[in-house]
């Protein structure tokens, strides 16, 4: 069952009240240090390559599926840097709530050339670490700039 499939089912049966939801973040780096940042389609922050795990699926089979999916990069390999908390209850557009946990991945091997897939990425980039700062970036973007430092 998918992930959209899953979430579809569990909110028929208990609505909009606030669950659980553990999804993975992609810290990939290229030869040159620089960070792969990416920026969704209608938004203008940058961020790492993220998603959500689906029913039964394990944090690193969903990094592996999330960066191909999403950048078209296959990953070799990675090490957990972070499990993240949620910041806050989360409200989706629908009004469903949800508090998100992240399993925050520094990915050490990877093949490919990145290109977003144009459904949830509008652009993938890679950015030297000094631009980071500068950049409009998402909670897990900034997060980044920790892990790099």
């Amino acid at each position: 069952m998918s992930r959209e499939g899953y979430i579809r089912d569990l909110r028929a049966l208990i609505g909009p009240r606030p669950v659980n939801l553990i999804g993975v973040a992609a810290l990939i780096t290229d030869p040159h240090g620089q960070l792969l940042l990416a920026r969704r389609v209608n938004a203008d922050h940058w961020g790492l390559i993220a998603g959500l795990s689906e029913l039964g699926e394990s944090p690193d089979a969903t990094l592996r599926r999330e960066v191909h999916e999403e950048s078209r990069l296959t990953v070799t390999a990675a090490h957990l840097l972070e499990l993240l908390g949620p910041a806050q209850l989360s409200e989706a557009p629908n009004g469903d709530q949800f508090y998100a946990y992240t399993a925050a991945y520094r990915v050490t091997g990877w093949h490919g050339a990145p290109q977003p897939d144009g459904h949830e990425l509008a652009e993938l980039r890679f950015w030297p670490r000094a631009d980071l700062p500068r950049l409009p970036l998402t909670r897990l973007g900034r997060a980044a700039l920790a892990w790099t430092a």
